[in-house]
């Protein structure tokens, strides 16, 4: 699938997946996690929840190992910070530093990911998200048994950003369990509140109350540490989750806070028996994996909140070439070593031969024309060890050339390889190229060798082995011929 996107949203009482090719919602599916699974978006007990990612990847026929991931806000810190200007080098320090005077928890008990923002002139100001690191390695570790592997991670509340186009604006998502409240100013979310609902709290008359109160609390909050530019009552509230369906709830929300609220419009067209409002999240990390600026009003575009320790290793093309390169170095040195020792030995032989010749020349006067004839010979043997010296010049210019092509064709099979697939071994021989990997799938395999033989520097292209793993990965060997 082109562009395939596997997107998993965790909160407490759920797991959602979508998995998106292009622009289209391909798959989706959901499954409820008891109480006590999941609580306060930390996974309590790793092993049932891994047990429940696998099922729900297996029912929908999911292989991929590498998921795009939604958490819940609840517990996550964000906030701008405005700093002075500074070299790059001292930055991660200073915002450590802020971080720790701003946030109500030491950084050390948190992960740390940030992205500059416009600042005012002679200044800095970067956009901050802190997670709880006990929550964040409890939800990988429980990725890490379901044999998966995050490579982008982002709030729900960050995401819901991203469906709106205006720079100011209001958003609050309300789920079964909790709600978040989104202002955005400037294309800068500030502040985020995600509110747990009360166990009492289950009619929709008891929910809007707190609803009501927490979003009018937030508003003040807001124009009153920015009263410069405070939020007008024209700037709409954007409803999203459950209730962006109760059009009456809607109204009671309207009429309460005095200002329009509107159903957030889901980014993608939803197949049939999608429920969009379920999936908001899972559509949200769709956009940011695929489109980043895709534009919204969002300022917040390449941010990435999946810690730097749990963030996949780029791949180094240095790292991969080495070897190979080493490789066909020393084969070329012994081969030339070769050619010079065979080379010197023909010509002191001949050398030989010729003094011999001389002397019997000396001995034997009587055999005058015999020797001449010898001599002759020997003086042709002479020519042709000397054509053979510059046949060994031409060889050495081809084996030149024949480098030249080892590194293309190397080049050609590190640059074409998508970041589903690794390599671990490549060798080469006259005209053929081994390459040993593992990938995630048949199809990332076929989609590789697709790419090669676009290229059209290998005459023929042969999978000799394909072992799949036991976390799931596919072992492969491929031959590819230069040849012809």
């Amino acid at each position: 699938m082109a562009n395939k996107v596997v997107t998993l949203y965790i909160d407490d009482t759920s797991l959602r997946l979508l998995v998106a090719g292009g622009k289209r919602i391909k798959k989706w599916a959901d499954v409820a996690l008891e109480p006590g699974l999941v609580k306060n978006a930390v996974v309590l007990k790793q092993q049932e929840v891994a047990t429940k990612i696998k099922q729900l990847f297996k029912v929908r026929k999911i292989n991929a190992k590498k998921v795009t991931l939604g958490i819940s806000g609840l517990n996550s810190l964000t906030r701008p910070l405005l700093l002075p200007r500074m070299p790059k080098d001292m930055l991660e320090e200073a915002v450590r530093r802020e971080a720790n005077r701003v946030l109500p928890v030491s950084s050390e008990q948190l992960y740390l990911q940030w992205q500059s923002i416009p600042a005012p002139e002679g200044k800095l100001q970067v956009f901050l998200v802190a997670i709880p690191r006990t929550a964040a390695d409890a939800l990988f570790s429980t990725l890490r048994l379901a044999g998966l592997k995050p490579d982008l991670m982002d709030l729900k509340p960050m995401l819901l950003t991203r469906m709106v186009k205006d720079t100011m604006a209001i958003i609050v998502d309300v789920q079964p369990n909790e709600f978040d409240i989104v202002v955005m100013a400037g294309g800068i979310p500030q502040p985020i509140r995600t509110v747990h609902f009360p166990d009492k709290a289950s009619s929709w008359s008891e929910k809007m109350i707190l609803i009501k109160e927490d979003v009018s609390r937030t508003i003040e909050f807001y124009n009153t540490n920015n009263p410069e530019i405070p939020l007008a009552a024209t700037v709409p509230i954007w409803a999203s989750g459950e209730l962006a369906k109760e059009t009456e709830q809607c109204q009671v929300l309207a009429d309460g806070l005095k200002r329009p609220v509107l159903p957030l419009v889901p980014p993608f067209e939803s197949p049939d028996g999608l429920e969009p409002s379920r999936y908001t999240a899972n559509m949200g990390l769709v956009l940011k994996k695929t489109t980043p600026n895709n534009g919204s009003g969002l300022l917040v575009n390449e941010l990435n909140v999946l810690p730097a320790a749990y963030q996949p290793e780029p791949i180094s093309l240095t790292r991969i070439l080495v070897v190979p390169c080493a490789v066909v170095a020393v084969s070329l040195l012994l081969f030339l070593a070769l050619m010079i020792q065979h080379t010197t030995a023909d010509t002191a032989e001949m050398h030989g031969q010729l003094d011999t010749t001389t002397q019997l020349l000396q001995q034997k006067m009587v055999q005058k024309q015999k020797s001449t004839d010898t001599i002759a010979g020997l003086q042709q043997k002479i020519k042709g060890a000397e054509t053979s010296g510059g046949n060994f010049a031409l060889a050495v210019s081809n084996l030149k050339k024949q480098s030249q092509a080892v590194n293309g064709n190397l080049e050609t099979t590190v640059n074409r390889l998508p970041e589903t697939v690794r390599l671990n071994g490549i060798s080469q021989t006259q005209n053929s190229l081994t390459l040993r990997g593992q990938a995630q799938s048949q199809d990332d395999i076929l989609a590789y060798l697709r790419e090669l033989e676009t290229s059209e520097r290998f005459s023929s292209i042969t999978i000799t082995s394909l072992t799949i793993t036991s976390d799931g990965n596919i072992n492969f060997n491929v031959i590819l011929n230069v040849g012809g």
